[in-house]
């Protein structure tokens, strides 16, 4: 506790006072791991911001002005959160998009207290927007996948049943972990924990205790790097049950064994099925410049820009009330209809998918 009120005197002692925008640009603040185990997501959520920043300067800027990205790597070996979250804010950056969710989980409550900043969680942290009145999240919601994964549990089936959560090892996967167990729990319902390492390869310890318990379904909640093995080394060790795992920020496509069943989230743009002109026109475009398919990562980055401009013109650059514009508002972008509530989070079109 000692640590985090540091934090969060250091952040605000600098002030909140607001900053002058240089007159040829509005800067938009990215702080990205565009190095690291997450650089490729990343770098994906990146690739479709810039699409979004071309896109608004090639129709005239936001009210006029041309939109700049202003990049810092928070993964690099020099980086101090503190120190670039203030530098940002002095150099006239006025809305900042942070990603993915170590920082944001540890900095949320100290940023929320700014003023002169409107922020974009690009995380999944369920409780990230709640008591903040300077930020939203255009991002997958961790709340929202939880509910959808407990789902798979039919809660009309009589009698006690085992249930094992496995989340990856960091602040990302215990958060969300912790919202799947809330949504889970019943009195007849014994859940096991436990977590595993961001590069684990080696899953024969685990599925061997998990098979020992039986378990009527296992849950998966990590980056989904580690899905494939994970789910291997279960069928290789005989658990011939379910599997339900969360999005990820990296989706592999691979065949799971016939001898279990595994149900994961997706979302509706990286399934194809979305009909709307915003994402069809982005998934084109995307494709003819990067010469692949576009990952919903990319989507969520082209329409954080393109509603973040919007809110800047709308609130006519006033950080402080750009948060109504998000409020209560229903869109769509390219990851289709998006839908935010009283305190600008968000819910997307995600669903449980079996994998064959």
């Amino acid at each position: 506790m000692g640590a985090f009120a540091t934090v969060a005197i250091s952040l605000l002692s600098v002030g909140c006072s607001s900053v002058k925008i240089d007159e040829g640009t509005y800067p938009v603040g990215v702080m990205l791991p565009l190095s690291g185990e997450d650089s490729e997501a990343a770098r994906e959520v990146l690739r479709g911001m810039e699409m979004a920043r071309d896109e608004i300067n090639s129709s005239g800027g936001v009210s006029g002005v041309k939109m700049s990205l202003v990049l810092r790597d928070m993964a690099a070996k020099d980086f101090d959160f503190v120190d670039t979250f203030n530098a940002l804010r002095r150099s006239g950056v006025k809305v900042l998009n942070i990603g993915f969710d170590k920082e944001v989980i540890l900095r949320h409550k100290a940023i929320s207290g700014c003023d002169d900043i409107f922020v974009n969680y690009l995380c999944t942290y369920p409780p990230v927007t709640i008591g903040s009145k300077n930020s939203t999240r255009i991002f997958l919601n961790g709340a929202q996948q939880g509910d959808i994964m407990a789902s798979a549990v039919d809660a009309d089936q009589k009698g006690e049943r085992q249930l094992v959560i496995m989340n990856v090892d960091n602040f990302y996967g215990k958060s969300n972990a912790d919202y799947l167990s809330f949504c889970l729990k019943t009195d007849k319902v014994k859940i096991y924990r436990d977590v595993f390492g961001s590069a684990e390869k080696d899953f024969d310890i685990f599925s061997t205790q998990i098979k020992r318990l039986w378990a009527e379904y296992v849950f998966y909640v990590g980056n989904g790097a580690t899905l494939p093995d994970f789910v291997s080394s279960l069928a290789k060790c005989g658990y011939d049950k379910a599997v339900v795992a969360n999005c990820g920020f990296l989706n592999f496509n691979f065949v799971p064994p016939n001898s279990l069943e595994l149900l994961r989230i997706e979302t509706l743009f990286q399934q194809g099925k979305l009909k709307g002109e915003v994402s069809r026109r982005f998934a084109a475009n995307y494709k003819m410049k990067y010469a692949k398919d576009a990952s919903w990562m990319a989507a969520c980055g082209y329409d954080s820009i393109v509603l973040l401009a919007r809110a800047a013109s709308k609130q006519r650059f006033n950080p402080a009330s750009m948060r109504g514009f998000f409020s209560n508002m229903k869109c769509e972008g390219a990851m289709g209809s998006i839908e935010f509530d009283a305190s600008a989070d968000t819910t997307m079109q995600i669903e449980l998918v079996r994998q064959k």
